[in-house]
């Protein structure tokens, strides 16, 4: 084979590999990209940043939240995550884990994966105080896609994020379980909001 023919076959190669690795995860330009709906694969890719909070991923799905249901769906439009403390995680700690583990999935996830249309961020109990696979969240951040892009993730504080909160409005919901509402990371929070 001549030389320019095999630099034309070594860069078709190279191009169909690049193309056939654009979509992987989920990543490709399509409008309607979803993350992949499988815990070990969202794992991977926010295991790390976790880690470094003192966090691991637990579990995650993409929801399909029509018609008010939520149910498991490989094209929901909703990706649910589920992060827990992997040591000591004291209420003050849950205080600044609001922040920072939205940090590690937003704005990124939307960016990412532009069919997402919502999302939410759970922390979950210390593993000794309930160690049941799927325990109730102590944490819940939930916004739309818009509302995660008005937001500055640098700069954002709990105080913030308790301002912009509006469920009456049916729009970016945060819950935090009442027994942490009353330390005073929160509650400090709560009055900076105000």
């Amino acid at each position: 084979m001549s030389r320019p023919a095999a630099l034309l076959v070594w860069a078709l190669l190279v191009g169909l590999s690049v193309a056939a690795c654009g979509d992987a995860g989920g990543t490709g330009g399509d409008d309607r990209t979803l993350p992949p709906n499988d815990e070990a694969a969202l794992a991977r890719i926010f295991d790390e940043e976790l880690d470094a909070l003192g966090l691991r991923f637990t579990r995650g799905a993409l929801i399909d939240v029509g018609g008010g249901g939520y149910e498991a769906s490989d094209s929901g439009t909703h990706l649910a995550v589920y992060v827990e403390p992997t040591g000591d995680y004291a209420a003050a700690d849950y205080a600044d884990g609001v922040v920072a583990s939205a940090r590690v999935f937003l704005p990124v996830v939307f960016e990412r994966w532009p069919g997402l249309e919502t999302f939410d961020v759970c922390q979950e109990p210390l593993p000794v105080r309930d160690d049941r696979e799927t325990p109730p969240p102590v944490t819940q951040l939930n916004l739309t896609e818009g509302e995660a892009s008005d937001i500055d993730w640098e700069t954002v504080t709990l105080a913030d994020l308790l301002a912009r909160n509006q469920p009456e409005r049916d729009a970016y919901r945060m819950y935090v379980t009442p027994s942490l509402l009353e330390d005073p990371a929160f509650e400090t929070a709560r009055r900076r909001s105000l």
